[in-house]
């Protein structure tokens, strides 16, 4: 089974807590990615939220400060881990991004569609007793 390391996105797109919701819209869209890291200060601060597509659907005021949508919920994965691992720790946490980490430091994101693409690439084997109507 591959590594998360051998699935998750990198390197990663980061923001702060005074980027605006439309600028973070135009990050996100610019580099198509579904979620960004939120930190206080920069990229070398640590991070304290993160902004998924889903956490701005339905934010109409453009003007407000990223700090008022991201989550602060943060869950990290190790990037020798399995993708079962990612997908348990999703599931069981009700999220769709993973924060990956290597040596103590922020790797890169696995998304759900990431471990989806993953199960995609396998071989479909014929069974029968599915189909689609």
């Amino acid at each position: 089974m591959k590594t998360i390391k051998q699935l998750m996105s990198s390197p990663v797109v980061m923001a702060t807590v005074e980027t605006t919701v439309e600028k973070l819209r135009i990050l996100m869209n610019t580099h198509d990615v579904g979620a960004v890291p939120i930190t206080a200060e920069g990229n070398d601060a640590e991070i304290i939220g993160i902004v998924t597509d889903t956490d701005l659907r339905n934010v109409k005021d453009a003007s407000l400060p990223v700090m008022a949508v991201m989550s602060t919920k943060l869950c990290f994965v190790n990037a020798d881990d399995s993708g079962a691992t990612a997908a348990n720790l999703m599931l069981k946490n009700g999220i769709h991004h993973l924060l990956v980490t290597e040596d103590g430091r922020l790797a890169g994101i696995l998304s759900a569609v990431d471990l989806l693409k993953l199960v995609a690439s396998k071989p479909v084997t014929f069974q029968p007793h599915l189909f689609f109507v």
